[in-house]
Order: C-alpha cells, then sequence, then structure tokens
C-alpha cells in the first residue's frame, strides 16, 4: 500500500527539479511498460493469470524496487513528505515483491494466484496516474490538466481496495511457504495480515480528505 508524496522540492533548486521530473518520467516509463505487457499478454498473446508472473515478474519487482529512492528523496530533503512515512509506504510494497514474490517465485501456488494480476494492474494503474501527476507539477503550475488530477483523487476509491486486498491475498497464500522458511517470517506476515483493514482505512479515508481539499472547491495545490 502506497501513496507516498513526491512534491515539488523545497527551493528553487533546478538541479535536484530537473533529477525528480527524470525520476518520475522514468517510474511512470516502467509502470507503463509493464501494463503495457500485462495487456499484450492477456489480448494479443493469449495468456492467461496462471503465467502472467512469468512474463512480468521481474520488471514488477524492478519497477517497485526503484521506489527506494523516494526514501532517500525524504531524507535529503528533496521532497517535503516525512521519512517515516514514505519507508512505511515504500517498504509494504517492497516486502510483497522480494518477501513473497521474489522468495517464492518458485511456488506457482502463490505466483499463478490472480491476485498477482489484480494487485499489479491496480499498482501499474495508480502509479502512471501519480507519477504523470507529480512530473507535471514539477514542471510548473497550470501544467496539470484537470482531468488528470479528477484521475489522481477519484481512482483510489476502486484502486486502492483492489490493490490493497490482492496484497493481503498474496500474503495468505504465502504463509505455508513462509512457515517453512522462518517462524518470524511466518508471525511477520501474519501480524500484517491483521494490520492491512485498519491501514486500509487509514489511507482510504486521508484519500477521501485530499480529494475533498482539490476537488471539492479547495487548493489546487498538489499533496
Amino acid at each position: 500500500m502506497s501513496v507516498s508524496k513526491i512534491e515539488k522540492s523545497k527551493g528553487p533548486n533546478p538541479f535536484v527539479r530537473a533529477y525528480l521530473v527524470a525520476y518520475n518520467v522514468a517510474s511512470l516509463a516502467g509502470w507503463g511498460y509493464m501494463v503495457f505487457k500485462t495487456v499484450k499478454h492477456f489480448f494479443v498473446e493469449g495468456g492467461s493469470t496462471a503465467d502472467l508472473f512469468e512474463k512480468t515478474g521481474e520488471l514488477t519487482i524492478l519497477v517497485q524496487t526503484g521506489a527506494l529512492l523516494e526514501i532517500a528523496h525524504s531524507l535529503f530533503g528533496f521532497v517535503r513528505s516525512p521519512v517515516s512515512t514514505t519507508a512505511i509506504q515504500v517498504s509494504s510494497r517492497i516486502l510483497l515483491t522480494w518477501g513473497v514474490l521474489k522468495l517464492f517465485g518458485d511456488h506457482t501456488e502463490v505466483t499463478q494466484y490472480p491476485a498477482y494480476t489484480s494487485m499489479t494492474l491496480a499498482w501499474g494503474v495508480t502509479e502512471i496516474i501519480r507519477y504523470s501527476f507529480y512530473a507535471l507539477g514539477l514542471l510548473g503550475d497550470g501544467m496539470i490538466p484537470s482531468w488528470l488530477t479528477w484521475m489522481r483523487y477519484t481512482t483510489f476509491y476502486l484502486l486502492y481496495p483492489i490493490g490493497a486486498g490482492s496484497e493481503a491475498a498474496l500474503l495468505w497464500r504465502s504463509l505455508p511457504f513462509a512457515k517453512s522458511y522462518s517462524s518470524a517470517l511466518y508471525y511477520t506476515y501474519f501480524g500484517l495480515l491483521v494490520i492491512y483493514p485498519p491501514g486500509l482505512l487509514q489511507m482510504y479515508t486521508y484519500m477521501i480528505g485530499q480529494r475533498a481539499k482539490v476537488i471539492g472547491g479547495g487548493a489546487k495545490k498538489t499533496n
């Protein structure tokens, strides 16, 4: 579950701004390519959820791992997001990519589960919108079209439950393998499953509040 905020850098530092634009564009391209490969897999190649991981698994892990840079962005003051909040948000997905998909990638009970498809599509669409929004926002005031603002603050109603529910389903699916791997890992995953519902609720209510500010007559600035 990730809602990390990549905002405009503090101060008129053109180098930081250029770097953040490049980061957002690169991340947008990565997620866009992942979604493209997924759509091609189903509608052109006639594939199924059972073999999607073989086509997109490594790419998903690579692109999501790149989000670790967002922690550094907060740490070095490139963005205004708190380091602790950003770290928690990014780490939740890193856990899914490395702690589930990479660690148990050989277990078809996990990687062939339909939740992988729904999770990565929810992630992909969310991030395409998010990184487009931030990249344009960094280029200057008035660069973000109204339809993109609407999508940024509306699609979460559907995508957050799909993404979080799919993450929880994959965690649940991996529990038997986590237990065989390590008792500590098993109880960590089980504990995460317990906090997923309140975590989703917190994210949901936060975004509803942000939507009210931005679309419901509030400030037009990005988060």
